[in-house]
């Protein structure tokens, strides 16, 4: 049964929609895969922030025109689903590649940022990058431990004070304490 012409004007609005929100797209052929198969993946995708959805080649074709992106059309070929990544990039191609490990059908085309376009060879170096929340973490870390290390140079003098005046207490209570035994 054939699309209104309003059905695929509001397709294309949702794709467009979908682009803006989205840091890039990654690209995959899903020829063959089983319907329980294709949602597993689509939970994967919704673990990372990204959405995954079977794509109308030529409505989707309108909206990557609409926003200023482009694909080549080897990528846009073929029965194709799109992951759009809203939360990090690396994270949803490294869980699609993950997914074409659990489901042989599935297949890596490219994606695209922007205007940057990556090939299936690209996705596996993106999928090396660390996501945004291991940059964060390794960023404060790096802030934060010269300041723990002046923290600690500052506080060692006192402690090694405490330290010197707690065996001073402790070896008088000891004396005292030995010399209340010789007495009894």
């Amino acid at each position: 049964m054939p699309i209104s012409r309003s059905e695929k004007e509001a397709i294309v609005a949702d794709y467009v929609n979908k682009l803006n929100d989205s840091q890039g797209i990654v690209i995959t052929e899903y020829r063959g895969l089983t319907v329980n198969r294709f949602d597993e993946i689509r939970k994967k995708m919704r673990d990372v922030g990204a959405q995954y959805t079977v794509a109308k080649k030529t409505l989707f074709r309108i909206a990557l025109d609409q926003v200023g992106m482009s694909a080549p059309d080897e990528l846009i070929s073929g029965p194709i689903a799109i992951g759009f990544a809203y939360d990090n990039l690396p994270g949803t191609v490294k869980a699609l590649l993950d997914s074409t490990k659990d489901h042989e059908l599935l297949i890596l085309k490219g994606a695209v940022a922007r205007t940057a376009v990556y090939n299936r060879d690209d996705l596996k170096t993106i999928a090396e990058l660390p996501t945004m929340d291991e940059l964060r973490a390794t960023l404060a870390g790096t802030v934060v431990q010269p300041a723990a290390q002046l923290l600690s140079l500052l506080v060692a003098p006192q402690r090694d004070v405490v330290s010197v005046i707690a065996a001073y207490v402790d070896k008088h209570t000891e004396g005292e304490s030995s010399e209340d035994a010789d007495a009894a």
